[in-house]
C-alpha cells in the first residue's frame, strides 16, 4: 500500500514530539518493508524533505519561527498537498488535532482514517487565550461528523468521540499504543527519586499538583528527588520558579530522553507519577509498567487502568493531598511497590509494537479496500 500520514510530529522538530509521534515512528518502521510511507510534517527552520528513522518525510509550512504561523502555514499547505496528492495514495491517516483541521474529506476520493489520540474537552478553555481555545473546542466537538473512518488508541476516546457522532460510523478501531520488548528484561532498580515522564505541560500534566504534593513528602524523605523528562512544553524553569532553594535543588530536569537514557531513567526510579488533568492513551505508562515500576495517576477515565490492571494508584484528580498521601504510601512499602511493579510488568507484555504494527496495517487495509471517500 502507499500510506499517507499527516503528522505535524517529527524528529527534530522544535514546537513538539509526544505519544503521537512516537507511536508513528514506532509502528511505520515496522511496515516500511512491506508499503511505501509518506509522512506529511509541519516544516520548522532547518527541515528537509527526505528520510528521517528510514522514512519519507515530506515537510510543509513556513519555515519562520513561531508556532501560530507554522501551524496555520502547516494546515493550509497540508490540505493543499491532500488536494493536489492525495490520489496518489491507498489510505491516508490524518493525526486528529483541533489546531490543525484538514478537511481532509472534501479535499480527496482516497480513504482517510481520522486517527485520535485523545480529547481536551472543556479543558482548552481552561488552558489556552480564547481566542484560540473556543475555535479548538468547537472543532474538537464536530470536525469528526466529516468522517467515516475512526482509529483510537483507547476505548474511552472511541466512546468520547462517537457518543458526539450523529449515526453511526462507517468504521471504528481501535489500536492501542505500544512497548519494546526490551523494557520487559531491564532489572528494576531504585535511585531514590520519583519520575514525572511526559511532556512537560504544567496544565495538562497536572505539573503543579505535582510539586505541591513532593513539597509535603519532601520533608519525610529528606534524600528523595524529582526528576522530569520529556519535551518541554512548558519551561521546567518556570515550574520551579518561586520554590525555596532547598527543595529547588531536590528537582531536576533530564531533558527529552530515548534510547538506553531512556531505560536506564525509568529502570533506576523508585515509582513513576503522571497526575494528567487529562489525557490521551499515554505511552510512557505502558513503558513505566513494562520496566517494573508501580505508577500513581489522577483517576480520570483515561487512566482508570492503572487501578484497575492492578499495577498502580489512582487519586483524585486534582488533589494534592490525596497525591502527596498516595507517594508517601508507596514509598513507605516496599514490597507493595515490588508487587504492583510485577503486575505492571505482565499487564504492558501484552502490548508489545510488533504486535500493535500488525493491527494498524490490517487496520489500513480494510480501510483502503474501500475507495467511495472518506
Amino acid at each position: 500500500m502507499k500510506i499517507l500520514q499527516i503528522i505535524y510530529e517529527s524528529l527534530g522538530n522544535p514546537y513538539g514530539f509526544g505519544g503521537a509521534g512516537v507511536r508513528a515512528y514506532e509502528i511505520y518502521r515496522r511496515l516500511r518493508d512491506r508499503h511505501d510511507v509518506t509522512l506529511l510534517c509541519m516544516r520548522y527552520p532547518g527541515a528537509r524533505d527526505g528520510e528521517i528513522e528510514g522514512l519519507r518525510h515530506v515537510f510543509v509550512g513556513s519555515d519562520r519561527r513561531g508556532l501560530t504561523r507554522s501551524v496555520l502555514a502547516y494546515t493550509r499547505e497540508a490540505a493543499a498537498f491532500v488536494r493536489k496528492r492525495g490520489g496518489e495514495f491507498d489510505v491516508i491517516v490524518e493525526n486528529f488535532l483541533p489546531s490543525t483541521p484538514f478537511f481532509s474529506t472534501l479535499l480527496t476520493k482516497t480513504p482517510i482514517v481520522l486517527q485520535v489520540q485523545g480529547i481536551m474537552e472543556h479543558h482548552s478553555l481552561r488552558k489556552f487565550n480564547p481566542l484560540y481555545s473556543l475555535p479548538m473546542y468547537l472543532v474538537e466537538r464536530y470536525y469528526p461528523y466529516l468522517f467515516r473512518r475512526f482509529m483510537f488508541v483507547s476505548e474511552v476516546t472511541r466512546d468520547k468521540v462517537l457518543s458526539r457522532v450523529r449515526g453511526a460510523p462507517g468504521h471504528s478501531w481501535v489500536v492501542p499504543n505500544g512497548i519494546d520488548r526490551g523494557l520487559l528484561g531491564v532489572s528494576p532498580e531504585e535511585g531514590g527519586y520519583v519520575l514525572f515522564f511526559s511532556r512537560l505541560d504544567i496544565y495538562t500534566k497536572g505539573l503543579d499538583i505535582l510539586v505541591r504534593a513532593f513539597e509535603r513528602v519532601a520533608g519525610r524523605y529528606p534524600d528523595l528527588r524529582l526528576v522530569l523528562a520529556g519535551y518541554e512544553f512548558d519551561r521546567f524553569d518556570h515550574l520551579v520558579k518561586g520554590l525555596h532553594p532547598d527543595l529547588r535543588s531536590r528537582l531536576s530536569y533530564a531533558g527529552f530522553v530515548t534510547g538506553k537514557a531512556k531505560v536506564e531513567l525509568l529502570s533506576k526510579s523508585d515509582m513513576v507519577v503522571l497526575p494528567s488533568r487529562h489525557e490521551s492513551a499515554p505511552i510512557s505508562i505502558l513503558e513505566a509498567a513494562a520496566a517494573g515500576k508501580p505508577v500513581i495517576v489522577s483517576d480520570i477515565p483515561e487512566l482508570r487502568f492503572v487501578e484497575e490492571q492492578g499495577f498502580g494508584i489512582a487519586f483524585p484528580s486534582g488533589s494534592v493531598g490525596e497525591l502527596a498521601d498516595a507517594m508517601l504510601g508507596l514509598l513507605g512499602d516496599r514490597a507493595r511497590r515490588a508487587k504492583l511493579g510485577a503486575s505492571g510488568r505482565r499487564y504492558a507484555g501484552g502490548f508489545l509494537w510488533n504486535a500493535i504494527a500488525l493491527r494498524f496495517e490490517a487496520v489500513l487495509k480494510e480501510a483502503a479496500t474501500h475507495k467511495s471517500g472518506s
